[in-house]
């Protein structure tokens, strides 16, 4: 018991070392790069949404398609915010935390529930869950370095 006590202790002190890594400031800053992703979903604004990816970014969608690079990756998403059938429907963010890595490193895990997307054949798609794990790196400002998007199904159920 006094073990796992130590252990509890410990894992504590380490996660407020770590929330200490990152400022006010730079959360803020974090924080208002992700709000101008989810501004452009809205808008259908794919220089917006890929605004803050730095030059050598990975994405990866929900369906495994990956781009490298701020310029692939608005181009990709000028296609998608083409499709009427994916930009059916409204988007909200449900969640979102800071991990900090270190003092230059930050991962930011978003959830985003969407209602009324569309299939390719325009049928519903029925409401969706998608995860967003974006990693930010301080190079003279905050950059978009990575960022992986999972589509959070139930394996039991194959609903969202």
């Amino acid at each position: 018991m006094k073990k796992l006590i130590t252990l509890c202790l410990f894992l504590f002190v380490c996660s407020i070392a770590q929330a200490q890594m990152t400022s006010p400031k730079d959360s803020l800053e974090i924080v208002q790069k992700i709000e101008d992703w989810n501004r452009a979903w809205k808008t259908k604004d794919a220089v917006l949404a890929a605004k803050w990816y730095s030059a050598d970014a990975e994405f990866t969608n929900a369906f495994g398609f990956s781009m490298l690079g701020k310029n692939a990756i608005e181009s990709y998403l000028t296609r998608v915010f083409k499709m009427d059938f994916v930009m059916a429907g409204e988007s909200e963010q449900t969640s979102l935390k800071l991990l900090p890595i270190s003092e230059n490193v930050v991962l930011a895990v978003s959830t985003i529930s969407r209602k009324g997307q569309r299939l390719s054949d325009n049928s519903a798609l029925g409401d969706r869950k998608t995860t967003h794990h974006r990693l930010f790196q301080n190079r003279e400002g905050w950059q978009l370095v990575a960022h992986l998007i999972s589509d959070a199904r139930s394996i039991k159920t194959n609903k969202h």
